[in-house]
């Protein structure tokens, strides 16, 4: 195999998923026996049935991911070059039986992997600071005796960080992922790529022209209305209206572990947990609870006028309303201000604008498509006059 081949993580993801589903399980499913008796003194404690439920989940996970790699094997990425300010391309190939009317979906994500150490605990975060992703063109795929070929090329921006991390270390990482939706079992893989600062990490394979990231459709005040973002003139100035609710997978996400942190405080206070450690617990409650009021009741009024922008920010219609004059917002631009977990998780955008005095304030966030966020961008530097 060439050095530039770079084989998939799903071989890797399988033993950690089948590894950690039965350590869950075999922590969590004692509840089972023990939260029975405790309804009839708290009716809360019926909230620790989330764990178990979780640890069913985990296996589900495992025994999908089990049948992803029986049914597309071992897929792996044969790398042309991938260069900061140039592009990353090359060929990803896998089994498939069948590529008629196959849409597969690419993207390349740049994360910066960071670990936090307490006592013997250990936590890694891979946050997204970059993603880019399109849908291979209809007829690119091809199809052989050693499976499907689909090509791959990303431009990389010249301000984009090179890779750093080695192993599992921490640092600069790159991610190249592809996915498609088949009957069954859904295609998903994803591979490390190492992207260097003006230098070929591979051999150069010929490609097609035509292989490039298809023409994009223009974005339309229909399609932001769609997604919960409405832009109206008012008497006041141009209006962008945030909606609430607009990322219901993330608002369950963050109802769901919420969930599981009450559960986790119950457990605490049954238990006679030091009352230190049931007020820390509390606090993060506390502050989970507004984020999930947020993330399903808050919206956001953006008022471009004259002479100021107005910026309301509600929760159940309870908020505040800030006044920004125009002539002191000197930039625009777009920030990564959170994201669904792990390194294919979704990155949600905030517009962000720069003030005079070199602080910054967001115009509209939980933006989850990036060329919504794009066409917004330019959308409100014109209103604004930038």
């Amino acid at each position: 195999m060439s050095t530039a081949a770079i084989p998939g993580n799903t071989q890797s993801n399988l033993r950690t998923a089948w590894l950690f589903g039965i350590l869950w399980n075999l922590i969590s499913t004692p509840l089972l026996f023990i939260i029975p008796g405790e309804l009839e003194r708290n009716h809360l404690a019926a909230i620790g049935f989330l764990f178990p439920v979780i640890g069913v989940g985990l296996l589900t996970w495992a025994v999908m991911t089990t049948l992803r790699w029986h049914r597309f094997g071992a897929s792996r990425f044969e790398m042309g070059q991938a260069t900061l300010g140039g592009q990353l391309s090359g060929t990803i190939h896998t089994r498939f039986n069948d590529v008629q009317s196959l849409r597969v979906t690419l993207k390349l994500t740049c994360l910066d992997r960071i670990t936090r150490s307490s006592g013997e605990n250990r936590d890694t975060r891979e946050n997204i600071l970059w993603r880019e992703e399109y849908v291979v063109p209809e007829g690119q795929i091809g199809l052989g005796g050693m499976g499907a070929s689909i090509p791959v090329r990303f431009a990389i921006p010249a301000d984009a960080r090179a890779t750093t991390a080695v192993g599992r270390s921490d640092g600069i990482v790159w991610v190249l992922a592809a996915e498609a939706n088949l009957p069954g079992v859904d295609f998903k893989e994803d591979f490390d790529v190492p992207v260097r600062r003006g230098e070929s990490t591979g051999r150069v394979e010929p490609t097609r022209s035509d292989a490039f990231p298809p023409a994009r459709e223009p974005i339309s005040s229909a399609d932001l209305a769609a997604s919960g973002i409405h832009i109206a003139p008012t008497h006041e100035g141009t209006q962008y209206y945030f909606a609430a609710a607009r990322n219901a997978s993330f608002g369950s996400g963050i109802t769901m572990f919420t969930l599981l942190w009450t559960g986790a405080l119950w457990l605490q206070y049954t238990l006679d947990f030091p009352r230190i450690f049931i007020a820390i617990m509390a606090g993060f409650e506390l502050l989970l609870v507004v984020v999930v009021l947020d993330s399903w009741f808050g919206t956001t009024t953006v008022t471009i006028g004259s002479d100021a922008v107005h910026r309301r920010h509600a929760i159940l219609g309870v908020g505040s309303t800030r006044v920004i004059p125009r002539s002191s917002i000197k930039g625009l631009d777009l920030n990564i201000s959170m994201q669904s977990t792990g390194r294919t998780g979704t990155p949600y955008y905030e517009l962000r604008a720069t003030l005079d005095t070199g602080r910054r304030t967001h115009l509209g966030q939980g933006i989850r498509n990036k060329r919504h966020a794009e066409w917004l961008a330019e959308r409100m530097r014109s209103d604004i006059g930038l």
